[in-house]
């Protein structure tokens, strides 16, 4: 929609928060109207980066956009002076708006706000967590399930008794018991299943979970036995010493690597050392940096080593199976601030929690609206359609009774939608029409409209549990009226003809140019031998034109026998390549892209002036642009003689002064 994009680009100016306090002085006046200076430095923020960023901006960056603030006021006041809020057809953009953007605006303050903070506040924490897995197969049956219930809730009850490393050895199914005895570390959030996370985070250190956490993976029971801050990240780089596969080199490594270590020591610079001995290839060629790592990230044996060593300290030779590091500590960096690593928060929340999140969130709404299927009908209604159709297909209600369509399938309190309702919404949704319909199916297409149902529910209350939200659909009312009155008082009386966008080319054509460009014919394929078969063929006599059409693998030009048509001498090595050669002439194969081209100069172009029938889009495009402005200026100077406008720009240095209002 045009008024979505007219708010993403930035031209629907924040201008709903009119009346913030008398005592902000006035920076404008429109007619009787005016802009306050908190008016103006809201708008300001909202639509430059934010309130810090504003209070960094230039008095002429103010002025131009208090001068814009105040032509946006006096298009929406003229569009309301009109009558155009009452247009069928913005009301009607605004109601099918108003539902969509309040379902939207309520997931993210109900849902996905609170969440992402809630991960920043654990992301300050690490948890030492040890763990007993009982596996079970994500196809086990249902007796499977209770079994491995069963027996993890005896290793519960055992816990008082026995040391936990005791049970984990004798019970867990994960297969790192055998070195870790059920000893996972420290870890912060992000790093587990959402499920075992949660249940982590819910103990204190000796706490352990009196039933069983079911993820993917199986049944868990989970005792925490430390929880500390989280010190943020190191910044390390490393030289890496490998043994062969064999292994027969790991006293030699060994002493290679402590000899490194004492040159380092002695002076050689630790970058020159990563370059010189490395066996790391990715990092060696930069200084062995191998970027910044969480405390939780690191195995349990460098947690320690390389939180504690000064920044600039470089370790001593650190044992692995695999052969031996050296580190060099680079620096280290606190917990980001949420604002910093909001964005990698939510991408996080999106990938691992949302959808289980939100399928909660979402039954919780239908319990509290008492939503209800009636399910006799919903059976008689999964077994009315013919299953090889899809609701893509024009018939694919028609077998569906009339008397069953009447009925009503699904209630809400007073609220209640009759089968016919729901068969609609399922006829009009992108998301199922490609959906069988078999029962199965049809009782999970019901479950996805009774979803929908609950959230049109509660995002109708949205202005009720967020006032903000009022402000934010009268910015959009505001955004839909400035388009409506845009139109009809700019747009709609240009004169745009041909005799017009002729004399407007006359004047300019100047502006519209061909650089020089080449028709180029190329013959391409994916090996030497194919190209030099194809390159004889023409040099004997063979027209170009029907080798291409025959041989050329690439796609979409056989039909056009491999004509690339006119194009910049510089747009690609073929045409730059042709641009050296003769008209009609033939180049021997050369490798190009991924295989090999035989190319012929079809026809050129030399730099010229376009015709008026070659630039007559960007002529149009052009001309509207001018006379847009100068209707515009003609437009501005009207509504000021109607709307009175006065300007108080010795006010703007006061702006940004005091703390942004929360």
């Amino acid at each position: 929609m045009k008024y979505r994009f007219l708010m993403a680009a930035g031209i629907l100016l924040s201008a709903a928060l009119i009346g913030c306090g008398t005592s902000s002085p006035v920076v404008a006046t429109v007619g009787n109207d005016d802009i306050t200076l908190r008016d103006f430095e809201n708008s300001y923020a909202k639509n430059n980066g934010g309130w810090d960023a504003a209070a960094a901006s230039t008095l002429a960056d103010r002025q131009k956009f208090l001068d814009l603030l105040v032509k946006f006021r006096l298009k929406v006041r003229e569009a309301r002076d009109q009558g155009l809020e009452r247009d069928s057809a913005v009301q009607d953009e605004l109601n099918n708006y108003r539902l969509s953007v309040a379902q939207s605006y309520m997931l993210e303050k109900e849902l996905i706000e609170p969440n992402i903070k809630r991960l920043y506040e654990r992301k300050k924490e690490e948890i030492r967590a040890s763990h007993i897995l009982l596996k079970i197969s994500m196809l086990g049956r249902p007796v499977d399930t209770l079994e491995a219930y069963e027996r993890a809730m005896n290793v519960i009850r055992l816990i008082p008794t026995t040391p936990f490393d005791s049970l984990a050895i004798r019970y867990s199914n994960d297969p790192s018991v055998a070195t870790n005895h059920g000893d996972l570390g420290y870890f912060s959030t992000g790093r587990m299943v959402p499920e075992f996370e949660d249940a982590c985070f819910a103990l204190n250190p000796g706490d352990y979970t009196r039933l069983p956490v079911r993820t993917q993976f199986g049944y868990h029971v989970i005792m925490v036995t430390g929880r500390r801050p989280n010190l943020g990240s190191v910044h390390i780089a490393h030289i890496l010493f490998r043994y062969a596969q064999n292994r027969q080199d790991t006293v030699a490594i060994r002493d290679t690597a402590w000899m490194v270590y004492r040159k380092i020591k002695e002076g050689m610079p630790f970058g020159e050392a990563a370059s010189r001995y490395s066996m790391d290839p990715g990092s060696a060629g930069r200084d062995g940096d191998i970027g910044e790592y969480e405390r939780g990230a690191l195995p349990a044996v460098l947690q320690e080593l390389l939180f504690t060593a000064a920044v600039d300290s470089v370790t001593e030779p650190v044992g692995f199976p695999y052969g031996f590091h050296i580190f060099k500590i680079l620096g280290r960096q606190p917990v980001p601030a949420f604002s910093v690593i909001e964005k990698s928060l939510r991408d996080t929340y999106q990938q691992q929690r949302y959808q289980s999140d939100y399928r909660a969130y979402v039954q919780g709404l239908r319990r509290t609206y008492a939503l209800a299927v009636d399910s006799t009908a919903l059976r008689e209604l999964a077994t009315s359609f013919d299953t090889t159709m899809t609701p893509s297909h024009p018939q694919w209600k028609d077998t569906v009774s009339a008397t069953l369509r009447a009925r009503t399938l699904i209630r809400a309190g007073k609220e209640q939608w009759s089968v016919q309702q729901i068969l609609d919404r399922i006829g009009n949704s992108e998301e199922l029409k490609g959906m069988l319909l078999t029962p199965e199916r049809v009782n999970s297409m019901v479950d996805k409209i009774a979803d929908a149902l609950a959230l049109e529910l509660h995002a109708q209350t949205v202005p009720l549990r967020h006032p903000e939200f009022v402000d934010l659909m009268n910015e959009y009312e505001d955004g839909i009226l400035l388009y409506r009155v845009e139109q009809d008082e700019v747009w709609k009386k240009l004169a745009v003809n041909d005799s017009v966008l002729h004399a407007y080319y006359e004047q300019t054509k100047e502006k519209y140019r061909w650089p020089d460009r080449v028709n180029v014919g190329e013959i391409y394929v994916v090996t030497d031998s194919a190209a030099q078969a194809c390159y004889q063929r023409v040099l004997k006599g063979e027209p170009f034109d029907s080798v291409a059409a025959h041989f050329t693998v690439r796609p979409g030009y056989r039909d056009k026998m491999g004509h690339w048509g006119l194009l910049p001498v510089t747009s690609n090595e073929l045409t730059r390549r042709a641009n050296t050669m003769a008209a009609d002439s033939v180049a021997p194969p050369f490798h190009y892209q991924s295989g090999y081209s035989i190319i012929t100069v079809i026809a050129r172009d030399s730099a010229r002036v376009k015709t008026y029938d070659e630039a007559a889009p960007e002529v149009a495009g052009g001309y509207q642009d001018v006379a847009a402005k100068a209707r515009e200026a003609e437009w501005m100077n009207e509504l000021k003689q109607k709307y009175p406008v006065t300007m108080h720009d010795d006010v703007l240095g006061a702006a940004f002064k005091k703390p942004e209002a929360k």
